[in-house]
């Protein structure tokens, strides 16, 4: 049997009929080791290209909401400011791998690829808990991997439209092909909305009350070759551009301000089977960053009162060599090395200049004994961070290990008992070495308790969680800003999954009730709610798919600086899509269809009622 030690990767899926409910038989890893999904120690969900088509979803953010595990906040509507919370962590904890390349970080540890279009994406595969023995460097949360679409089989065009509310307008168009045993696949596209007020202007009287839009571009090229039955190697390239208008509360009624976003990714990787045992990958990327932030038409400079760059800018260089190797039938051996090389820059009230390199070993091992399975892992990261202008003052070196150990047991039948511990960390981010040089990583321990349930069209998990942070970095809220390791936090929980087929319906539902919260304040952690469940049930009509999904989150604490509480909510939207013949689709989408006033982040609004409809075309 095929084992992993990655347990980041896609699914192959069984489809029993146009509307079903997509059941996981296969995780596919990032470096293409398979593994029944059932067998995975660690929590995973799989999302689709045939799910992300069906959902309609408007952005990565939106897809994801309701699945376990993963919440969000907002400043605002699409292409504003939005963070990831994976099993109740902050959003700087969560990583992010593209095609297997880990997707970088702005100065402040931000997640760049959270609005990547969704037209790009083939599959996603959430694992959440502490994987920082895996990937290292804040995957304490969870990771998100994305793997994109390439190209297959004879050569054919696709595209899509699609128009809605708030003059919503997307266009996407896409190239695939095989030729010679060379994958070729290049897709384009644009959006654009004209949105809403950000903020709610009886709350913020200074705030602009007019629209604030949203525009994006990208353009995505894969070439992958097969050279022999053992070699292949391919090239990745990735762009994006994005306008987002957005609201401050402390300016003027009349200002016009707008965030834009430049990003870049180029990535190669050479793939070979060494032995019929061993097979070793090495992959390079180079990824590019420019933001803009600019108010009336002026960049933002030296000397205003704000916490805003002008122009922030930064470049990622890095490398990494994975090897697999089945030291025999039920023990497989996986290690590598990592290697990374960021620099960025900032003008403005922020001006800094900031190095951050990073080299890391890890090893992992794998071995089924008859009903057990025996998961082990091990990484060693050794990082720096400097000014290269202040000299050896504004360095920070840091060398931390992480470690999982799992343990999973065949109750019999379709019943398994998976159970794990794992330890991970948070390094300081350039910004906050800038601030305070002497700063130290953040250190998390994690426990896991795991009942999986998994045969024909149903698989089950049920997962008791808990996750302790020591030396968590925390701001003084001053200016300038220092930080210092003063933090204790904790999260522990119950977390539930199903999907299954029931009288016809293809039906998926999601359940977490979880205690956030900042240990040394006593306060729950901001914008995490104490539970939140999704339901989704659908089925075909008269040839008609038809869907609903009911997302809904009880109150949150606002903010660790201020006692605003945000009300519990419950969304519904409707969806529905209907073949036209072998090539030609239809689709529509009602969001927020009872228009429920809410917020994901006190004084911002949130988008209300909407209907989209999309026309694609995709030979079968």
């Amino acid at each position: 049997m095929a084992m992993a030690i990655s347990l980041s990767g896609g699914a192959s899926f069984a489809q029993t009929q146009p509307d079903s409910t997509d059941l996981p038989r296969v995780l596919v890893s990032a470096t293409g080791v398979q593994q029944p999904l059932a067998d995975v120690l660690s929590s995973v969900s799989v999302i689709t290209r045939r799910d992300i088509l069906r959902s309609q979803a408007q952005s990565l953010a939106d897809l994801l909401q309701g699945e376990a595990g993963f919440e969000f906040a907002r400043n605002g509507g699409p292409g504003a400011v939005t963070s990831f919370f994976l099993r109740g962590q902050d959003s700087i904890n969560t990583a992010i791998v593209v095609d297997g390349v880990r997707a970088p970080v702005d100065q402040i540890g931000s997640l760049l690829v959270i609005d990547i279009p969704l037209q790009q994406i083939e599959r996603i595969e959430i694992l959440r808990g502490n994987a920082s023995a895996l990937y290292g460097d804040a995957a304490v949360g969870g990771v998100i991997s994305i793997t994109t679409v390439s190209g297959t089989g004879a050569a054919q065009a696709s595209g899509a439209i699609t128009l809605g509310a708030r003059n919503t307008r997307e266009l996407q168009a896409g190239y695939a092909a095989e030729i010679d045993g060379l994958r070729l696949n290049l897709s384009a596209g644009q959006s654009a909305s004209d949105g809403f007020s950000a903020m709610n202007t009886q709350k913020n009287t200074s705030a602009n009350p007019d629209k604030d839009g949203f525009s994006s571009r990208f353009v995505a090229l894969s070439l992958a070759k097969k050279q022999t039955a053992d070699l292949r190697y391919g090239l990745r390239y990735q762009a994006s551009n994005s306008s987002a208008d957005y609201d401050d509360a402390w300016g003027a009624p009349t200002d016009i301000n707008v965030f834009k976003k430049d990003t870049s990714n180029l990535s190669a990787y050479v793939r070979n089977a060494l032995s019929t045992d061993w097979t070793s990958t090495l992959q390079a990327s180079v990824s590019n960053l420019r933001y803009e932030d600019a108010k009336n038409g002026v960049v933002y400079t030296a000397g205003d009162w704000s916490y805003k760059n002008g122009v922030s800018t930064g470049t990622q260089r890095e490398l990494r060599w994975a090897n697999d190797y089945q030291l025999a039938a039920a023990t497989l051996l996986r290690g590598g090395v990592d290697y990374f090389d960021a620099s960025y820059s900032g003008q403005g009230d922020n001006a800094y200049e900031m190095r951050k390199t990073g080299r890391a070993a890890y090893a992992g091992l794998t071995h089924m004994l008859d009903a057990w399975t025996l998961q082990a892992n091990a990484r060693t990261d050794n990082l720096t961070t400097d000014k290269p202008s202040a000299g050896a003052a504004a360095t920070n070196t840091q060398a931390i290990n992480s470690s999982l150990l799992g343990l999973g047991y065949h109750l019999g039948g379709a019943w398994r008992l998976n159970a794990s511990l794992s330890t991970g960390f948070r390094a300081p981010t350039a910004y906050e070495v800038a601030a305070t040089p002497a700063i130290k990583p953040e250190i998390h321990r994690s426990q896991e308790l795991g009942l999986v349930y998994a045969q024909a069209d149903t698989y089950a998990r049920l997962a008791f969680f808990d996750t302790h942070t020591d030396d968590a970095i925390n701001s003084d809220g001053g200016w300038p800003e220092k930080y210092a390791n003063v933090g204790r936090v904790q999260n522990k929980g119950v977390e539930a999954a199903l999907k299954t087929q029931f009288a016809g319906n293809a039906l998926s539902l999601s359940l977490v009730s979880q205690d956030p919260q900042n240990l040394s304040t006593g306060q729950r952690l901001a914008r995490r709610a104490r539970n939140y469940a999704s339901l989704d049930v659908s089925r075909t009509v008269a040839g008609f798919a038809l869907g609903t999904k009911i997302y809904a989150a009880d109150e949150r604490k606002n903010s660790d600086y201020d006692k605003v509480i945000l009300p519990a909510y419950t969304l519904w939207s409707f969806y529905a899509s209907k073949a036209l013949d072998a090539a030609w689709t239809l689709r529509a989408r009602i969001d927020n269809a009872f228009d429920r006033q809410y917020e994901l982040a006190s004084g911002y609004n949130t988008p209300g009622l909407g209907a989209f409809v999309t026309l694609q075309y995709q030979p079968k």
